[in-house]
């Protein structure tokens, strides 16, 4: 694992606070349930040492990923174990766990709670970025997190900057993770 500098390390967390605080707002309107927000934590480590380090997520996820490039470069993701993704996704569209039409469903408005928390983040971010950012449609996807992350694409030696944060929808016991991968990032000269 990689040392980051404490005082760019506490505004990255700043303003991922910020930004997951405008969105999860935003989602609680959405869903008319109290949101319950993790403090971000942020780990640098080179690509090789992922596998080995503990992120908190196994199994098959339901994400959506974001990719963003300029200032920074990376990709940002939304993760939900596939049992909070088919609750969350019943309770938007007020459809029974397990039916067709909600498997149908779960693409799109995975996307859309996903647009809206990644862009509450990554906007933040991208607000206090010298150079425009450049971010990519959101894209639905269905797998392992080290697959989901690209994790094996990142050369072995590559610096990766792995933000996390947790929240939990109380009253549906829904609980899903945002990671944060910048791949060329303002701390490349530190680390």
């Amino acid at each position: 694992m990689l040392k980051l500098p404490a005082k760019p390390l506490n505004a990255l967390k700043e303003l991922i606070g910020i930004g997951i605080g405008k969105a999860s707002a935003s989602l609680n309107e959405l869903m008319g349930s109290r949101i319950e927000l993790a403090v971000p934590s942020i780990v640098a480590l080179r690509a090789g040492e992922f596998k080995e380090s503990d992120v908190g997520l196994s199994g098959k996820l339901a994400s959506v990923e974001l990719s963003f490039s300029g200032s920074f470069t990376g990709s940002s993701m939304l993760a939900f174990p596939e049992e909070s993704a088919e609750k969350l996704v019943a309770a938007l569209i007020n459809e029974e766990p397990g039916t067709a039409s909600l498997h149908a469903a779960m693409s799109g408005t995975l996307s859309e709670v996903g647009n809206i928390m990644i862009n509450g983040v990554m906007g933040s971010i991208g607000n206090y970025s010298i150079n425009p950012v450049t971010y990519s449609l959101p894209n639905y996807m269905e797998g392992e997190l080290v697959d989901l992350l690209k994790i094996d694409d990142i050369p072995a030696d590559h610096k990766i900057i792995l933000v996390k944060s947790t929240f939990i929808i109380q009253d549906l016991q829904i609980e899903g993770s945002m990671f944060i991968v910048f791949e060329v990032c303002p701390f490349d000269n530190t680390l």
